[in-house]
């Protein structure tokens, strides 16, 4: 283990290095606040940031745009970090991080390949999830935790996918931005809450909305404009979320993983997982291996 490239108050585990050149992957853990010796620079880094959470629930707390903000994440719950933008993050316990930091005239090179038009401008983005792009740096991540060289040639290919999922995001709109009719922040973390513990099971809207302490009509308004989705589809990421990562670190049957997930039997998952990622479970642990 040793420190972080991208974010030096960080403990690294695992990583690239400068081997990649316009990028660096690395899978590191960052200790709750104020028991670190080393504390997180007034600035941030000179490289876009994003941030992958992969442990148990936690909450943040960070500033932005001077004010204080917090939120409870959890595994597969991602940010992005643009260069030079420090918001001193003060996670609650010790944390586990995929981090992919990204070199800026790349990334504006990246999207203009894409075809993006005028000057390309990403912005701080708090508290999304997509799967696809966890399963990109799960799998960079896991390139570098093997003994002996890694393969420059697939880690290249899987950054470059990576990147252009945040270019993608950069383009959905400003994070920062505050959403009109959202929920409180601690009756939304209650519900991400229910539906974490609650993820093998049947759930309804209603039971959702009780939680919430709101009606089942009200309740989907509010969880949209707080997350940016339907209940739904939230659900469902969170679903193939905790399948990917048994898929990717047990060997345990993918039936049982289906079940255990939400899914009514291993053919769902598949076919979930085909639709929201291209890949199927056989074929993600393979890659795996």
């Amino acid at each position: 283990m040793s420190g972080s490239c991208i974010k030096p108050h960080l403990t690294c585990l695992h990583g690239s290095g400068r081997e990649l050149g316009h990028a660096v992957v690395e899978r590191a853990v960052e200790r709750a606040a104020g028991v670190s010796d080393t504390a997180p620079l007034p600035v941030g880094p000179p490289v876009h940031v994003l941030v992958v959470h992969t442990g148990r629930s936690a909450n943040l707390r960070w500033s932005a745009d001077g004010a204080a903000r917090r939120e409870r994440f959890h595994s597969g719950e991602a940010l992005i970090n643009p260069a030079g933008w420090a918001s001193r993050p003060r996670w609650q316990e010790d944390v586990e991080l995929l981090l992919l930091g990204m070199e800026p005239a790349w990334l504006e090179q990246m999207a203009a390949e894409d075809g993006r038009r005028g000057r390309f401008e990403l912005v701080p983005r708090f508290h999304f999830t997509d799967p696809l792009l966890t399963m990109l740096m799960e799998r960079l991540a896991s390139e570098y935790a093997r003994p002996g060289p890694a393969d420059s040639l697939y880690a290249q290919a899987l950054v470059q996918a990576a990147a252009a999922v945040v270019v993608r995001r950069a383009s959905e709109g400003r994070g920062t931005a505050a959403r009109d009719g959202a929920m409180p922040s601690r009756r939304l973390a209650q519900v991400m809450d229910y539906i974490h513990a609650n993820l093998a099971e049947r759930m309804a809207l209603a039971e959702l909305a009780a939680v919430a302490g709101v009606s089942t009509s009200h309740f989907t308004r509010l969880f949209r404009a707080s997350t940016g989705q339907s209940p739904h589809q939230f659900v469902l990421q969170q679903r193939l979320e905790r399948a990917r990562r048994a898929l990717l670190h047990t060997r345990r049957p993918i039936a049982d993983i289906a079940t255990e997930a939400g899914f009514a039997d291993q053919s769902h998952l598949t076919r979930m997982m085909r639709r929201h990622g291209g890949i199927t479970p056989q074929m993600l642990r393979e890659g795996a291996g």
